[in-house]
């Protein structure tokens, strides 16, 4: 399997199991970084699951997008 296709695996089971912790998702995209995922794969992955996904898990993305691309609090951001 690639990356990208454990990172949406992944995300798809922990966005279920931890939907109302935020803070919890943000730490799989950091581990993913950290294996060397690079920030545009990351937002492709991201989209690619928003495609086909109900409007919760759309706004979880969203949030985690903003992650990503830094559009949120400096010290929260990933990249």
């Amino acid at each position: 399997m690639s990356l990208n296709e454990d990172f949406m695996q992944l995300l798809s089971v922990e966005i279920k199991k931890q939907h109302n912790n935020l803070l919890i998702l943000r730490e799989y995209l950091i581990k993913f970084k950290s294996v060397g995922m690079d920030k545009d794969s990351m937002i492709k992955s991201l989209e690619e699951l928003r495609t086909n996904s109900d409007p919760e898990t759309e706004d979880i993305l969203l949030e985690l997008m903003d992650f990503v691309v830094g559009y949120c609090n400096p010290n929260l951001a990933i990249f």
